[in-house]
C-alpha cells in the first residue's frame, strides 16, 4: 500500500461514516480504529483467523471489501497485496474521484493516429537528413521534476528532442501531468528519464536508432529492459494505461505496445 491507496481506504471509510478524520494517506490510529470497525460489521464476509492478521493486512482487506461493495473484482478478501487488489484499488480511487469507473483499457485497439504525420522509419535519412549530423534540437521542459535513470540525483532542466517534435511533446507532458499529478507519477517511476537525443545504432541491430534523430524517449529503463515483455515490464501494466494512451493520441509509438519488447521506449516515427 502506498499514500494514495491509503487516501483511497480513508474516503471508503469516512463515506461509511467510520472515519471523521481528515484525508491524508497515513494510516494512523484513527484509520485502523475505522478499518476494524469496518470489517467487524463485515465479518461474515472475512475467512478464519482474520482477527489475528496485521493492522496493514487488515487494511488491505478493508480495501478489499470496499471493493467487492462496488462491484469492483477483486478477488477472495484475503488481506493480502497481489497485482489484481492493486488493480482493483485503482479503479476504486477513479471512482472515488471521477464518479465513475474507468474504461476498461484492454477492450480498446492501440490507437494508429497519426495527427502530426510523423514520418516512417524508412523515410527518416532522406527526410530529415544523415543521423551522423547532429539534428536541430529543442529543450522541451517537463511539468514534473525529473531525473536521469542511471543517476537520481541529476534532474534534467527539460528533455532535448528534434524541434519537429517538440510542440506535440510538451502537450503530452502538460496532460500527463495534468491526469497523474506529480507525486503519483513519482510512484510510478514516470520520472525516471532515461534520455532522448543520442547519436547511436538500434542495440541488437545495425540501423540507426530513432534516438539519433532526438524523435524517441526512454522511460524507467532499469524496469523496462530491451528484451522484456509484458509479463516483467513495469510499463506494461493497466495503471499506465493513460499514459500509452496520451502519446498515441499524439500519433506516438510504444515499441512495447506494439512490438512487445523495449517497453521503456516511445518515438514520433512510425514503424
Amino acid at each position: 500500500m502506498n499514500k494514495t491507496s491509503v487516501r483511497t481506504l480513508q474516503q471508503f471509510l469516512a463515506d461509511q461514516d467510520a472515519y471523521h478524520a481528515s484525508i491524508d494517506g497515513v494510516r494512523g490510529p484513527m484509520t485502523l480504529a475505522a478499518v476494524n470497525a469496518t470489517l467487524q460489521r463485515h465479518a461474515s464476509q472475512l475467512p478464519d483467523g482474520a482477527d489475528g492478521w496485521s493492522d496493514r493486512r487488515r487494511a488491505v482487506a478493508c480495501l478489499q471489501v470496499a471493493c467487492q461493495q462496488n462491484t469492483i473484482e477483486v478477488g477472495p478478501i484475503d488481506g493480502l497485496w497481489g497485482p489484481q487488489t492493486e488493480h482493483a484499488v485503482e479503479v476504486l480511487d477513479t471512482l472515488q474521484k471521477t464518479g465513475s469507473k474507468p474504461t476498461p483499457w484492454r477492450d480498446q485497439p492501440t490507437l494508429e493516429t497519426n495527427p502530426n504525420g510523423w514520418y516512417r522509419e524508412a523515410e527518416l535519412e532522406q527526410a530529415l537528413g544523415s543521423p551522423t549530423r547532429k539534428p536541430p534540437l529543442t529543450v522541451v521542459p517537463c511539468p514534473w521534476r525529473l531525473a536521469l535513470a542511471w543517476d537520481l540525483g541529476t534532474s534534467p532542466s527539460g528533455i532535448g528532442c528534434h524541434e519537429q517534435v517538440a510542440d506535440s511533446l510538451a502537450r503530452i507532458l502538460e496532460r500527463v501531468h495534468d491526469h497523474y499529478g506529480p507525486q503519483r507519477l513519482r510512484e510510478l517511476g514516470l520520472h525516471r528519464y532515461g534520455g532522448c537525443y543520442n547519436k547511436r545504432r538500434k542495440r541488437g541491430g545495425t540501423r540507426w536508432s530513432t534516438h539519433a534523430w532526438g524523435l524517441a524517449i526512454d522511460w524507467d529503463p532499469s524496469h523496462n529492459k530491451l528484451r522484456w515483455g509484458r509479463d516483467r515490464a513495469r510499463l506494461a501494466r493497466p495503471e499506465y494505461d493513460t499514459w500509452w494512451r496520451l502519446w498515441e493520441e499524439e500519433g506516438w509509438v510504444s515499441l512495447g505496445r506494439t512490438r512487445n519488447f523495449d517497453w521503456m521506449h516511445v518515438q514520433a516515427v512510425k514503424l
